[in-house]
C-alpha cells in the first residue's frame, strides 16, 4: 500500500500521462490547465470516479468534442488491471493479424518489367505501411482490378520506362481510398500514436470507440442492432439531456451587466438621438422545461418503437416536468411508468404489455381531442409540445385544426418526422401539419444531434 508522498507521485504520473494521451488525441492542453486540472483533483474525492472525470471535463475540455473524446479516453485509461490485461491481449492479435496482412499485400502487389535486352524482372511496388493497411481492408473486387492491371506485360526502354507511371497509379489510388474509408468510417486511425505499446493500445481503443459511435449516429435508427442499442441508448440519453437544457435556457431583463440587450438599448437612448448614453442588459435564466411528449406507436412506426421510448425515458430522466403519451388509435399517458427508477428494458417491456393500440392504426386527431380534453391543464404558455411521428393518419385535415388549436395554446410545437425529408413534398400530412409547428427530419441520431446544436429552440 502507498503512503504519503509516494501516493501523490503516483497520482500525478498518472494524471501526467492521461494528459499525455489526450494531447495525442488531438486535445490542445497548455501546462496552466494542466495545473488547474491537478488544483481541481486535490477538491474532490479521488476515489470517486464521477467526480474525477468531472474535474476532468471542467478543466481540459473546451468544446463539446473535446468532451466526447474525453469521455472516452477516461473510460479506457482509468480501467481495471483485468480489463487491461484483455485489452492487450486483444491488441496482440490485431497486431499479428495485421502483420500477415501487410506480409500478403507485398506479395500481391508484384510486377513483371521486361526490358528490350533483359529477361523480365519482378518489381515490387514500394507502399508505405499506411498503404498497405488501406489496401488490405479494400473490397476484394477492388483488389482483383488492381492485380489484374498489374498482370500486364509492361516494356522498359530509354525513352519509356513505365515503372515510376504505375507505382504512381498505385499510390494515387491508396489515396483515394484512404480518404473514402475514412468517409465510411473504416479507414486507418488518425492520430498521433507515441511508439509505446501500452499507450498506443488505449489510443486505438478510443479511437475504435469514437469511430463506432460516430457510425452509429448516421445509422437509420431502425437498423439499429441489439448489440449497438447500449451505445445508442447511451447517446440518446445524452441528446436528450441536451434538449431539455435548450428548452429551459431563456434570458430575463436583469440590473446586472451581463448581456446587452440591444433592442432595450435602442429603444431607450432614442431620446437622446440615437447615442447610446446606457445600455440595458438582459441575463441568463434557467427555467425548468415543462414538456408535453406525444409520441407514434402505431404500425407505421413500429420500426423506430425502441428508439420513440428510449428518447422518451431519456427525456423523462433528465426533467421533472414532463407529460408523456403515446398514441395510435387512442392515447395512452405513460408518464408514471416513465417515471419509475428501473432498467430501460423494464420499462419498455411494461409499456408494451399493458399497451391496448401498440402497433395499430393511426389517429391523430382522437389522440389530440382525448389531450385537449382530458389533460388541458397541460396546455399552457410555457409548455413546450414534442411530437415524434411518420405524420401518417386519418383524419388529416381534423388533425390539423386539432394541432392549430393546440398551437395557440402552447408555447411551441415541435415535431420530430421519420420520413425521409426527400419525400415531404410529395406527402399530403407532412405539407398539411407543417403549418402549425416546426418539423425536423429525424431518423437517425445525427438528425437528433443537429436538431439539438441547430435552431430548433427559438
Amino acid at each position: 500500500m502507498r503512503n504519503g508522498n509516494s501516493d501523490g507521485e503516483f497520482i500525478e504520473n498518472n494524471i501526467t500521462r492521461f494528459i499525455h494521451i489526450l494531447r495525442h488525441l488531438g486535445l490542445r492542453i497548455s501546462t496552466a490547465e494542466a495545473v488547474d486540472a491537478v488544483n481541481a483533483l486535490s477538491i474532490v474525492d479521488i476515489l470517486d470516479r464521477r467526480q474525477v472525470q468531472t474535474a476532468f471535463l471542467a478543466t481540459l475540455a473546451k468544446s463539446p468534442e473535446d468532451r466526447v473524446i474525453l469521455d472516452k479516453a477516461f473510460q479506457a485509461y482509468f480501467t481495471s488491471p483485468e480489463q487491461r490485461e484483455e485489452r492487450s491481449v486483444k491488441y496482440k492479435q490485431i497486431r499479428e493479424e495485421e502483420a500477415r496482412e501487410i506480409r500478403s499485400v507485398e506479395d500481391e502487389l508484384k510486377y513483371e518489367l521486361e526490358g528490350p535486352e533483359q529477361e523480365a524482372k519482378e518489381v515490387s511496388v514500394p507502399l508505405s505501411e499506411e498503404e498497405k493497411k488501406i489496401y488490405a481492408k479494400l473490397p476484394e473486387d477492388k483488389k482483383k482490378k488492381l492485380r489484374d492491371y498489374l498482370k500486364k506485360p509492361f516494356q522498359s526502354n530509354q525513352v519509356n520506362n513505365p515503372e515510376q507511371l504505375i507505382n504512381s497509379m498505385i499510390k494515387s489510388s491508396m489515396n483515394y481510398w484512404k480518404y473514402y474509408l475514412k468517409f465510411q468510417g473504416d479507414g486507418p486511425p488518425e492520430v498521433d500514436y507515441t511508439g509505446e505499446e501500452n499507450t498506443d493500445e488505449i489510443l486505438r481503443e478510443v479511437v475504435e470507440a469514437l469511430r463506432d459511435e460516430e457510425k452509429l449516429l448516421y445509422q437509420d435508427i431502425q437498423k439499429i442492432t441489439d448489440t449497438d442499442m447500449p451505445t445508442a441508448a447511451a447517446l440518446i440519453a445524452k441528446l436528450s439531456r441536451r434538449l431539455a437544457t435548450r428548452i429551459s435556457r431563456r434570458y430575463r431583463r436583469s440590473k446586472k451587466r451581463q448581456r446587452p440587450d440591444l433592442r432595450r438599448t435602442i429603444r431607450y437612448n432614442i431620446r437622446y438621438g440615437g447615442t447610446m448614453f446606457t445600455l440595458k442588459y438582459k441575463t441568463k435564466k434557467i427555467q425548468k422545461p415543462k414538456i408535453l411528449l406525444i409520441c407514434d406507436v402505431s404500425g407505421s412506426m413500429a420500426k423506430y418503437a425502441g428508439f420513440v421510448l428510449q428518447f422518451m425515458y431519456g427525456l423523462s430522466s433528465v426533467t421533472e416536468q414532463i407529460e408523456s403519451f403515446i398514441f395510435s388509435e387512442d392515447v395512452e399517458r405513460i408518464t408514471d411508468e416513465l417515471n419509475k427508477t428501473r432498467p430501460f428494458e423494464t420499462t419498455m417491456a411494461e409499456i408494451i404489455n399493458l399497451s391496448e393500440g401498440w402497433g395499430r392504426g393511426t389517429d391523430f386527431n382522437k389522440a389530440l381531442a382525448e389531450i385537449k380534453g382530458t389533460y388541458k391543464r397541460i396546455l399552457t404558455k410555457e409548455t413546450f409540445v414534442i411530437i415524434v411521428s411518420d405524420t401518417r393518419t386519418l383524419n388529416i385535415e381534423k388533425a390539423a385544426a386539432g394541432l392549430q388549436d393546440m398551437q395557440k395554446r402552447v408555447k411551441d410545437i415541435i415535431w420530430l418526422n421519420t420520413l425521409p425529408k426527400k419525400i415531404w413534398p410529395d406527402t399530403r400530412s407532412v405539407l398539411v401539419f407543417r403549418r402549425y409547428c416546426r418539423m425536423f427530419e429525424c431518423n437517425t441520431l445525427a438528425h437528433l444531434d443537429k436538431i439539438m446544436r441547430g435552431e430548433m429552440m427559438r
